[in-house]
């Protein structure tokens, strides 16, 4: 953990009562994040990634339980961040995050190892980075670039030397793309991706 961190334990509520546990890194007055951690993954690498964001970022690491209402928490994580928010999709989190847009004003999506959304409903509307392995065999490069190609004002970066679990296989350079990506947003102007990766499309 970075020395200074600002690490709050804190509780998202639903209507219903029903409450959910999370961690949040970093200053509430930065720029929020919105992490999803599927049920079906450890939170050992994300928290490390929130660690590392959490110098520039407010990021919320929300444990999406296999409850099927991913969406109802990631809305409440947005509530507590403070929407627009950037909203990071890991895996099977990755159609929460989709769902969120529709729920809550989202900044900006970013989805990793992404389960593909539903066609005709999960359409975001908002600037989304569609992230994966190169190597990856779970999450193909042509079901990336049909998610892109379907996706209005996105792009898709594939990580060197990564297969399916990009949180454990290439942390710096996921860390590194998300900052790219927050930083160089369409509001900020034209989106111009460096030239030096070839991955990016």
């Amino acid at each position: 953990m970075q020395a200074g961190v600002n690490v709050i334990e804190a509780t998202l509520e639903l209507e219903d009562g029903s409450t959910l546990s999370y961690e949040a890194w970093g200053e509430s007055t930065d720029r929020p994040v919105v992490l999803l951690n599927p049920a079906n993954v450890g939170a050992g690498p994300l928290r490390k990634l929130a660690e590392k964001l959490s110098s520039d970022f407010y990021v919320e690491l929300v444990p999406l339980p296999g409850d099927k209402r991913g969406g109802d928490w990631t809305t409440a994580a947005l509530d507590k961040a403070g929407a627009p928010a950037l909203v990071v999709g890991y895996g099977q989190s990755c159609r929460a995050a989709f769902v969120s847009t529709r729920l809550r004003t989202v900044r900006a999506l970013a989805v990793i190892d992404a389960s593909l959304p539903h066609p005709t409903t999960d359409t975001p509307g908002v600037s989304t980075l569609i992230i994966r392995g190169r190597q990856a065999e779970r999450f193909t490069h042509e079901d990336a670039v049909s998610l892109m190609n379907r996706l209005p004002d996105s792009r898709l970066y594939e990580l060197e030397d990564c297969a399916d679990d990009p949180a454990v296989e290439a942390p710096d350079a996921l860390e590194t793309t998300i900052r790219w990506f927050m930083d160089h947003l369409p509001e900020d102007g034209p989106v111009e991706f460096p030239e030096a990766n070839p991955a990016i499309h």
